[in-house]
């Protein structure tokens, strides 16, 4: 029997000659005069369709990206950082991890009960030489990397995946902000290309599905095998999996590797830079960060003002923003977006340069989160289960913390469980925040895990 290559197809043809269906979901496929939802939404809801129902329909689109197998997310791109985690500790136990790894690989190493090692680095993104070196002198057996970075910034993911293979380390890429590079030529390329392990695709951020719609690729060179994969993804995957998520995986796949969606990518990539082209007339007054290489993202700086401000001016404008903080302002632009919505940015642009003109320059301030190298002294998974009593942050210097602390966006932590809390925490978070930190036991007043990393390597 020939297994259908579309979820469509699979949805429409289930029980077609049914007259009565006797099971959930309770609204049976009709809208029942649905005041938000359409009866082509409720009718695509049904029937449910188990992970192995699917799988011939993965399995064809998985030839597209050129992967051993490519499985659809309805968890985000989190459901599949967890499952990265989860398989990783099957053999290995410490894993190397960037200041930028988002919220979600935390989470993963506490629930794994992963021993993380940050990479030195002088940025929150680090380069392809700090990674290097942290992978030869810590010890560690496994990578986690966040590639490309929030902000856009790529690194020498080649360099980076020739050494994992050399010296049999398993390589994760966390490519949520890449999930477009797939549909883009040699300059920006997915870590799918280099074989890694295994690289993860958040598609509702640049290819236009649904929100928690994700992909998890296995590489044709994975370590990993699908049996293995499909063993794990059950812990972070409810049994009931939303149809419309599914369509509109499917969707966006098809559409991002159609002549149609590249053509819609190229000509947004076009007028991007057709902004900067323009932006560079305006020198420090009203700039970019030139180190941001994916081509959709515009990370607005000037010398008169902080990101925040630009923001608000932005916003005035009604232009609406991804993130500031002190340093700039990110924008994202997509494939949906219009010659008139270029148009109508430059033109607030404009109108911003204009009053930053008149401002003087600005001295910069001194908060980043860039500078912090975190102490961790016992494993997070044990401080996040730990006996825990709550402090002023005031009042936790030289505690353990128990929880997370999280700016978001970006969803990256600036206090994680198992890490003391020092003078960068308590110059860069609020001192009315009230920490959960594990309660004053000797047994807890130890060296920092990488002083002592050979008990938990694999």
């Amino acid at each position: 029997m020939n297994q259908p290559s579309s979820a469509y197809k699979l949805i429409t043809s289930y029980n077609q000659n049914v007259r009565v269906r006797l099971y959930t979901p309770a609204h049976q496929g009709i809208a029942q005069n649905s005041e938000r939802l359409g009866e082509e939404i409720y009718k695509y809801d049904v029937p449910f369709l188990t992970r192995p129902r699917t799988h011939s329909v993965e399995k064809h689109f998985s030839q597209l990206y050129g992967t051993k197998h490519t499985f659809w997310l309805t968890g985000g791109g989190t459901q599949g950082v967890l499952t990265a985690c989860a398989l990783l500790n099957t053999q290995y136990r410490r894993v190397a991890i960037a200041l930028n790894s988002h919220i979600s690989v935390i989470n993963g190493i506490i629930l794994a009960g992963l021993e993380p090692y940050f990479i030195p680095s002088q940025y929150l993104m680090p380069t392809a030489e700090e990674v290097i070196l942290a992978l030869e002198t810590s010890g560690v057996s496994a990578l986690l990397l966040t590639y490309p970075s929030y902000e856009g910034i790529t690194i020498d993911l080649a360099e980076i995946t020739d050494h994992c293979r050399k010296y049999d380390i398993a390589l994760v890429v966390d490519e949520a902000h890449g999930s477009h590079f797939p549909f883009l030529d040699s300059r920006w390329q997915s870590a799918i290309a280099f074989n890694a392990d295994i690289v993860i695709h958040s598609l509702h951020k640049y290819t236009g599905s649904l929100v928690q719609t994700a992909l998890f690729h296995l590489p044709t060179d994975s370590r990993f095998t699908i049996e293995q994969v499909m063993g794990i993804m059950p812990l972070f995957e409810t049994t009931t999996r939303s149809n419309l998520l599914i369509l509109s995986i499917e969707d966006a796949i098809k559409k991002g590797h159609s002549k149609e969606g590249k053509a819609l990518f190229w000509r947004a990539i076009q007028k991007c830079d057709h902004l900067r082209g323009q932006l560079d007339r305006y020198d420090k007054v009203l700039t970019y960060d030139p180190q941001v290489n994916d081509p959709l993202k515009l990370c607005l700086k000037s010398e008169h003002a902080s990101g925040e401000e630009i923001g608000e001016l932005l916003y005035e404008g009604g232009v609406d923003y991804e993130y500031a903080n002190e340093k700039g302002v990110l924008l994202i632009f997509s494939f949906q977006h219009t010659e008139v919505d270029f148009d109508y940015v430059w033109q607030v642009l404009q109108q911003i340069y204009h009053i930053l003109l008149q401002k003087p320059v600005r001295i910069k301030g001194e908060k980043s989160l860039s500078t912090r190298t975190p102490i961790m002294r016992v494993l997070p998974k044990e401080a996040f289960f730990a006996q825990r009593e709550k402090l002023p942050l005031a009042q936790a210097k030289g505690r353990i913390s128990c929880t997370c602390f999280k700016k978001v966006p970006p969803g990256i932590p600036i206090l994680i469980p198992g890490e003391e809390i020092t003078d960068w925490h308590q110059k860069n978070i609020a001192s009315d925040i009230f920490i959960d930190v594990i309660e004053r036991v000797e047994s807890f007043l130890i060296a920092p895990l990488e002083e002592k990393h050979g008990e938990f390597s694999s």
